[in-house]
């Protein structure tokens, strides 16, 4: 990675910026995996868009995991430090137009893998919901579900719970795909660079590398694999805010020319 002061000066501004819409704009506490959901992806978006995928994946990890630290998200720290570190690399390495063949050869293969293994996962989870979940519904577990969780009253209200994640879960299967599609189409004459298919990958794939390594990660914090499953729509949701807000913000930076010549 090729040094600069003036990209350093952005790279640090924009780990701040992570770190900033992280810890300080207002979060929602996901239950039972005592995480949040926050806007801080989208600033690791704006952050690999602009600067690249060293810098995406620095200002990711280091912004993410500081926020951690500030907010006593404790046991979070490295998991966050890892996912959003690698969350930055993914968009800021599939955005990047490259000459080399070989390298465009590695994004093309990037591209079929995530569209066939973003269905192939989000079939095994939908499944695995469905097949486990049900197991819990007169289990000890589910009585400790429903006490963690205000809104969940009795075993009907987790059931109904149950059904929404894997209803959540189908329609992002579907849904995903074709918006990254047709955003892309529709508003590629505006920024080319911002808007291409790439950059919409990448963040689409990010995200979903997100929500699997968080489920993971929340799968050797509890202990189980069943209640981390909970958290699959509040993060699924928080990539794609995280994507719309990107978008615009990217727009309105490169128009002002100040990041031309720091690559």
């Amino acid at each position: 990675m090729r040094l600069n002061t003036k990209k350093l000066t952005y790279g640090g501004l924009m780990t701040a910026l992570v770190f900033v819409a992280t810890a300080f704009v207002p979060q929602i506490p996901i239950p039972f995996t005592q995480g949040y959901v926050h806007l801080g992806d989208s600033m690791v978006f704006v952050a690999a868009i602009l600067l690249g995928w060293q810098y995406g994946a620095i200002a990711g990890g280091l912004g993410s995991a500081l926020a951690d630290l500030y907010l006593g998200f404790y046991i979070w720290i490295l998991p966050t430090l890892i996912i959003k570190a690698l969350m930055g690399a993914i968009v800021g390495f599939m955005g990047k137009t490259y000459r080399e063949k070989k390298l465009k050869a590695i994004k093309n293969v990037i591209n079929v893998v995530i569209g066939g293994g973003w269905i192939i996962t989000g079939v095994y989870m939908k499944n695995l919901l469905n097949v486990r979940l049900r197991e819990i519904e007169n289990s000890e577990l589910a009585m400790k579900l429903v006490n963690e969780f205000e809104q969940i009253k009795n075993l009907q209200d987790l059931s109904n719970l149950i059904d929404y994640v894997q209803s959540f879960l189908l329609a992002a299967i579907v849904i995903i795909p074709l918006v990254v599609v047709m955003i892309s189409i529709l508003f590629r004459y505006k920024d080319k660079e911002v808007f291409g298919l790439s950059n919409l990958v990448g963040m689409a794939t990010a995200g979903i590398w997100m929500v699997i390594g968080y489920y993971f990660a929340g799968s050797l914090i509890t202990g189980s694999l069943i209640v981390p499953i909970f958290s699959v729509p509040f993060n699924i949701l928080q990539f794609v805010v995280g994507v719309v807000i990107a978008f615009p913000i990217s727009i309105a930076i490169k128009r002002t020319r100040y990041l031309d010549n720091i690559q």
